[in-house]
């Protein structure tokens, strides 16, 4: 098993299929409101997989972009390219709120703190985008 440590291996190969344009059901948004990104790292630990702090942040970020994503009616296409890099060069989006998180986080930040700084730092790029 390969694990994502960054962003940057970020890649679905569903992106492009048809059905990545369509809106998640009622159904489906309720089931994204329900994840908790915490609770899933715990179930695993108490399973003897202990999940390697870039693992869990990245698990914890993506959680919280599909969920905002999906609350505001974002298809999986738009959340997953959000994700995911045009270009080998080019930051995604999610990399550059990342970026500017770490930038703006004190020496001696949590990462329940930084994960509170990202999730600000996404609002304020998902109401810029989605109004």
């Amino acid at each position: 098993m390969s694990l994502i440590l960054q962003f940057e291996d970020c890649t679905f190969d569903w992106l492009y299929w048809p059905q990545a344009q369509e809106p998640y059901s009622l159904d489906t948004t309720e089931y994204i409101k329900s994840l908790d990104a915490e609770e899933d790292i715990k179930l695993l630990k108490s399973h003897g997989w202990e999940l390697p702090p870039e693992c869990a942040r990245i698990l914890c970020i993506s959680t919280m972009l599909l969920q905002k994503g999906a609350e505001k009616g974002l298809t999986p296409f738009t959340i997953g390219s959000i994700m995911c890099r045009e270009t080998l060069k080019k930051k995604s989006v999610i990399e550059q709120i990342i970026h500017k998180a770490e930038d703006a986080a004190l020496p001696g930040t949590s990462e329940a703190e930084f994960l509170d700084l990202v999730s600000v730092l996404m609002d304020n790029h998902l109401e810029g985008i989605f109004p």
